[in-house]
């Protein structure tokens, strides 16, 4: 599996269908990378997916720092697969897997607007009487 298939902080249950939401981390890493990327053709691109590996590996970091490294790997290697058959320079505004992510934020953000805050309270009914036995 590459680094691109699978996004997912901490371990995997093959056997469900949901992926654990990335961490506030990860996804600033990948906001940096983008930033970064940004206007890179391919070769360029390539060159900081070389450097992004040594620093994931370098020194072996651990805890935040390693997820952090992984994540800008992981972003980096996605990027420079997006430029390998473009001729153009990166723009996230093209990336088809980042408009992806912005579609689904953009329908959680929407499915929470409609969505009730919580469950309505239970309605205490009266005993009314009757109109007929007033």
């Amino acid at each position: 599996m590459s680094l691109e298939q699978h996004r997912a902080s901490g371990p995997v249950d093959d056997t469900g269908d949901e992926v654990p939401e990335p961490s506030d981390e990860e996804r600033a890493a990948w906001a940096r990378v983008r930033r970064s990327a940004t206007g890179m053709r391919h070769h360029e691109a390539r060159s900081a997916l070389a450097t992004a590996r040594k620093a994931a590996r370098g020194g072996s970091p651990t805890g935040r720092d390693a997820v952090v490294a992984r994540a800008e790997a992981e972003e980096w290697e996605r990027v420079t697969g997006t430029l390998a058959d473009h001729e153009g320079s990166y723009d996230p505004a093209d990336d088809p897997f980042v408009q992806g992510e912005q579609d689904a934020r953009d329908s959680r953000a929407l499915l929470a607007l409609h969505a009730p805050a919580s469950p309505p309270a239970p309605v205490a009914h009266r005993a009314e009487t009757p109109p007929h036995q007033r």
